[in-house]
């Protein structure tokens, strides 16, 4: 995201990728009554999303703190 590489804010970033992992779960959610298979071919993004957001936290934790330059 460009927060995170443009802006290298990783802190603002890992906000972000709450949204989006929101975002993706209510598709799924949204998605599973009208197709169960579309629903399913979205499972593999939000664990890369998840996957994502561990390795993100991992880098906030490691090299606090960020300022704005």
């Amino acid at each position: 995201s460009p927060l995170f590489f443009r802006l290298r804010r990783p802190d603002w970033a890992l906000i972000e990728v709450v949204f989006l992992w929101t975002s993706i779960a209510a598709m799924i959610a949204a998605l599973a009554p009208i197709s169960p298979t579309a629903a399913l071919l979205i499972v593999p993004y939000i664990l890369w999303v998840s996957f994502a957001a561990v390795l993100n936290r991992a880098i906030v934790a490691l090299n606090r703190p960020f300022a704005a330059r």
